[in-house]
């Protein structure tokens, strides 16, 4: 069954883990050539280094085995390094997350109306909102990686690496799976599957790097009533 409904009804973490980032590019002919993982995560590392900001638009997919449901949602992204980033949604509309670089806002009045979530942003300011910088940045050591072959993303041709956890290792996921663009090395896509097994994934439908963006966007206004509800 599939149902088009607010993903917040899961935890605020996993409310909260969107955004995206570059993979650096090499010419065309060795760009399409290349399949070792650790190759283009290497590469995908280093090239996010250079992202300074960031404007996007994505969709999202939730899929949760134990409810069998699938929800939906799309919106745009907005990101300035270091720790800024801010999600507005289209659908579910007029649900936003931002990180200010000190307090992530959850605010999702699809579902939750009358009152804000506020937490520490956590390591890095954006409190696990960067799910493609949680996949890149991710222990290597902590992880077996293979290729996951290639196939056409939104009609781009793109490059799968698969990341599964080593038993008894600590590490932010146990399974992913990301998609890099063979012509610009951008991240098309993102799935990852956390601990309890629902899977997001998220799917970038335009892409701009280091333009301008409003600093406006990264600061949250409390709605007039709304309560602010803060977590540790």
């Amino acid at each position: 069954m599939t149902r088009r409904v607010p993903f917040s009804h899961y935890s605020v973490r996993a409310i909260a883990a969107l955004a995206f980032v570059t993979a650096a590019g090499w010419s065309g002919e060795l760009r399409a050539q290349v399949s070792d993982p650790a190759a283009v995560l290497a590469r995908a590392r280093a090239e996010y280094a250079t992202v300074r900001t960031a404007r996007a638009e994505f969709t999202q997919e939730i899929k949760n085995p134990l409810t069998a449901r699938t929800l939906q949602s799309r919106g745009t992204l907005v990101q300035r390094k270091p720790g800024r980033v801010a999600v507005t949604f289209a659908d579910p509309a007029g649900d936003r997350i931002v990180s200010d670089g000190q307090w992530l806002w959850v605010y999702i009045p699809s579902t939750a109306p009358g009152q804000v979530i506020r937490m520490p942003a956590g390591d890095g300011g954006t409190g696990g909102v960067d799910l493609a910088a949680t996949v890149l940045e991710a222990p290597r050591e902590g992880y077996t990686l293979s290729d996951a072959g290639a196939r056409a993303v939104n009609g781009r041709p793109a490059r799968g690496v698969s990341l599964v956890a080593k038993a008894g290792v600590a590490v932010p996921f146990p399974r992913a799976t990301i998609w890099i663009d063979n012509a610009d090395a951008s991240v098309r896509e993102v799935a990852i599957t956390d601990d309890t097994g629902i899977a997001r994934t998220i799917k970038l439908v335009t892409w701009e790097k280091n333009v301008a963006v409003d600093a406006a966007a990264f600061t949250f206004r409390v709605p007039k009533g709304v309560k602010v509800v803060k977590q540790p």
